[in-house]
């Protein structure tokens, strides 16, 4: 019996499982997530963000304090502050009266912090994000706000430390 039977087509080997299809899945969209969160926040909102290291020059040139922003990327509360720099009435009263720069942690994404963050933050005894600090050029703290406390809270801070 000489009989030839066809063979059925090969199948394919490179199915994925689903375990690792939804592995896959999550991987990709905490990726995604992480990247949106870890954005840039020197271009956020209305606010003339000055770079942190010549915050004290500009500072001394224009006779006005500098106001830093002490901010992390997994910080929800300082995402909630973020948005109050696109408030025009909030980056008017920065931007005529201070030099604003972003202190940004970075001890849980890199196991530590550039050493002139570390020694702003010891300065200015941060222990809790977002703070705001306003000081003088030459170091000199005139005001701090700890957490975010919403718009109004911010604006007073703003207005009760600032010159006008």
């Amino acid at each position: 019996m000489d009989r030839t039977d066809p063979l059925p087509p090969p199948q394919s080997q490179s199915r994925i499982s689903p375990v690792l299809f939804w592995v896959l899945l999550a991987a990709v969209l905490f990726r995604v997530v992480t990247a949106v969160m870890d954005r840039k926040p020197t271009e956020s909102g209305l606010v003339k963000w000055a770079p942190r290291e010549n915050a004290a020059a500009i500072s001394r040139a224009h006779g006005k304090p500098i106001l830093y922003d002490f901010t992390a990327a997994w910080c929800g509360p300082c995402h909630l502050l973020d948005r109050e720099w696109n408030d025009p009435r909030v980056a008017e009263r920065i931007n005529q009266a201070f030099v604003p720069t972003h202190v940004v942690d970075r001890n849980r994404e890199d196991g530590h912090n550039p050493p002139e963050v570390d020694q702003l933050q010891r300065r200015y005894e941060v222990t809790a994000f977002p703070t705001l600090v306003i000081a003088s050029a030459d170091g000199q703290l005139i005001g701090k706000l700890e957490g975010y406390r919403g718009r109004d809270a911010l604006v007073n801070f703003l207005e009760g430390t600032g010159r006008k």
